[in-house]
């Protein structure tokens, strides 16, 4: 697992080109149109590693593999797929089985989690940069009466 700083960028980094990787390879499946993205078929994960497995010794690990499918499920753009239901497809694109109701509940609830998040972020970064302005205003008050 990584630890440092560095070794987690580089992880995303490899993650992020594995997944244009499948989307370049399973152009029918991942895609980064965040307009064509369909919910993925459950179990993917080993139909994925077999599909990848002829590379032989260039097969990618099995902890990328995870890592990119956590990170495309995980997108806004897939969360919104599953949340309008529909079908699920496997990596040729054919129609595998609907989307349940417990499938599109939960990609609500996480949409909401990831909401409210970004919501805390941006209440954050207004405090952080108010406080700022009032720290440079009380310094610039200082220096005038100081001088």
């Amino acid at each position: 697992m990584s630890n440092t700083s560095n070794q987690k960028r580089r992880r995303a980094e490899r993650t992020r080109a594995f997944i244009e990787e499948l989307i370049k390879r399973f152009p029918a499946c991942f895609t980064a149109d965040a307009k064509a993205v369909r919910p993925l078929a459950i179990g993917i994960e080993k139909e994925l590693k077999k599909a990848l497995a002829v590379d032989g010794d260039n097969a990618p690990p099995g902890w990328l593999i995870r890592q990119a499918l956590a990170r495309y499920t995980r997108s806004p753009a897939y969360l919104a797929a599953v949340m309008a239901g529909g079908d699920r497809i496997d990596l040729q694109g054919a129609t595998v089985e609907p989307v349940s109701e417990s499938a599109i509940e939960h990609a609500r609830e996480r949409r909401a989690e990831q909401k409210a998040r970004a919501a805390e972020r941006r209440r954050q970064k207004a405090e952080e940069a108010a406080e700022k302005r009032q720290q440079e205003k009380l310094q610039r008050l200082a220096d005038h009466f100081n001088q």
